[in-house]
């Protein structure tokens, strides 16, 4: 594990962050795929530090970042009593950042800002956009867990808090399931395969969890697979 602080906030990149790289084997060789895999490691960790800031700044105290194969997750614990629609925006915040910031650099290419970038810039710069925005929207959908099976589950919580877990659950589940026949009948059975891995470690961890309204420890952050 390589540990370091940025702006005050612990981060770690485990090991099987690497597989990021055998990503990009299909694409890149040399130092393209180094260029495509540093784009993707700020990617997601601009995605975390989104839910980091956040968190900080409405009062979260001992707050971690971690970053590992296929993905990232932040933890805290509220310092007081949190709203679910505060709560909201911590989950919502990752993504929130990463779309931007992607959005940012595309619009800079769109407008033709970034003008004598080298090749290897380019191949930096479209890596960045397709991680930053990619990774961004897929962590909206409804999936535990996903920010988007957090966002849905504060939300819940906010009019209905006895009942936020189990809606959440079952949502991610339906959709979840949904998402993997529509893929497979598209012939995407790669990300068929991803997000039924997906959706099958958050129904078993979210399922072997006790409902709790205001837990000691939070976690946001996608594609959190225990590796």
């Amino acid at each position: 594990m390589i540990r370091f602080r940025l702006a005050g906030i612990p981060v770690g990149v485990h090991v099987s962050f690497g597989i990021v790289a055998l990503m990009g084997l299909g694409l890149y060789r040399g130092v393209e795929l180094v260029a495509w895999t540093v784009a993707v490691f700020l990617a997601v960790l601009v995605h975390e530090l989104g839910h980091a800031f956040t968190a900080r700044a409405f009062g979260g105290r001992r707050i971690e970042v971690t970053l590992f194969a296929l993905g990232g997750v932040t933890t805290w614990r509220p310092g007081v009593p949190m709203s679910p629609w505060r709560a909201f925006v911590v989950a919502a915040a990752g993504s929130a950042v990463g779309i931007a910031a992607g959005g940012l650099v595309w619009l800079a290419f769109r407008l033709g800002l970034a003008g004598g970038v080298p090749h290897l810039g380019v191949v930096f710069a479209q890596s960045f956009v397709w991680a930053a925005l990619g990774w961004g929207l897929l962590n909206w959908i409804p999936i535990l867990p996903l920010d988007g099976g957090r966002m849905l589950e504060h939300l819940v919580a906010a009019v209905a808090p006895g009942r936020a877990h189990g809606v959440a659950r079952v949502v991610s589940i339906v959709v979840g399931t949904v998402l993997v026949v529509v893929l497979w009948r598209a012939g995407s059975r790669f990300f068929a395969f991803f997000v039924a891995t997906l959706t099958l470690v958050g129904a078993r961890r979210e399922g072997t969890e006790r409902p709790r309204r205001s837990p000691p420890a939070v976690e946001e952050g996608g594609g959190e697979f225990p590796i």
